[in-house]
């Protein structure tokens, strides 16, 4: 027959409490954070699908904020773009103005003045800066793209320093979208170029109108110039206010498929407060029942056994 000595006893006794003291231990943690999977040893099965599922979620929320980002190029871009069509429009009302003939050459050099205003408020708005990044000057955007030469025989010309990448940003997998469109070049938001010249658009417009205010002038090219250039920048709004739906309509599609990856994660990782806190509380009486139980086996001293 076996002999159980009372070493034998203690040491299995504090076995037991100890597991049970993991075990509890355990619950807790889960119940603490919520999760029944802490660390890949919890469940080897089942972790690489939980490593994919946070990855996807990771690679959403950074999605979602190239997203934002384009959104706020979008906006400050159509805010811009709003404006120089007001400025053209402005531009028109003084050549309709212009085109009175009952002006006398001091009203048409006001008005001259006016125009040329006009062209350094176009320039402005066509060098706007988001974050300190140029909207309209491609992705060589860290300075001012457009400038203004005022030649010694006092025409002028507008000039490019951009270049004619667009910005873009990547809403989804491998899927760079253009946010904001070059200034000037082949799609250029102001007009085409040559050299670093600006030609055509906006800019061509107001300078022809402020030479047809001389003498002589064809007011009337310059209305059909203006309104043209004005046809130009709406197309170009139009196609800024397509793109802005576009990325809405990504981000609304990320956030819908976030709170079902997050649904899928409860699922697999997901604590059942409720079964776990009965099982912390199972243990707990298992503990105290397992001490009092040892109290009782190993009160024994080698004097009470020679009694």
């Amino acid at each position: 027959m076996l002999r159980v000595s009372n070493i034998l006893m203690a040491n299995n006794m504090a076995n037991y409490i100890q597991k049970n003291l993991q075990r509890s231990a355990k619950s807790q943690e889960q119940i603490s954070t919520g999760k029944t999977i802490i660390r890949p040893s919890d469940n080897p099965s089942e972790i690489s699908h939980l490593m994919a599922v946070n990855a996807t979620i990771a690679g959403n929320e950074q999605y979602a904020r190239n997203i934002q980002d384009g959104l706020a190029y979008l906006n400050q871009s159509d805010t811009a773009l709003d404006t120089v069509g007001k400025y053209l429009q402005d531009a028109k009302t003084l050549a309709l103005q212009a085109a009175n003939g009952t002006l006398t050459d001091a009203d048409r050099e006001h008005i001259k003045e006016q125009v040329d205003k006009l062209i350094d408020a176009v320039k402005d708005i066509a060098n706007s800066s988001l974050g300190g990044k140029y909207l309209f000057a491609g992705t060589k955007n860290d300075l001012p793209p457009f400038r203004r030469v005022d030649l010694p025989d006092g025409t002028t010309e507008i000039h490019y320093d951009g270049n004619e990448q667009p910005v873009t940003r990547e809403i989804l997998f491998q899927a760079p979208y253009e946010v904001t469109s070059a200034g000037a070049g082949a799609n250029g938001v102001f007009g085409n170029l040559s050299g670093t010249k600006v030609i055509g658009g906006p800019f061509a417009a107001l300078i022809n109108l402020k030479k047809n205010l001389e003498p002589g002038g064809d007011i009337n090219q310059s209305l059909t110039e203006l309104d043209n250039a004005h046809d130009a920048i709406l197309t170009k709004r139009v196609g800024v206010g397509a793109r802005t739906r576009h990325l809405e309509a990504v981000k609304e599609q990320l956030e819908d498929q976030e709170v079902r990856l997050k649904s899928v994660l409860v699922d697999i990782q997901g604590a059942d407060i409720a079964k776990l806190t009965i099982e912390v509380a199972q243990n707990q009486l298992v503990h105290q029942a397992s001490l009092m139980t040892a109290s009782n086996l190993l009160n024994t001293s080698l004097l009470q056994y020679l009694k």
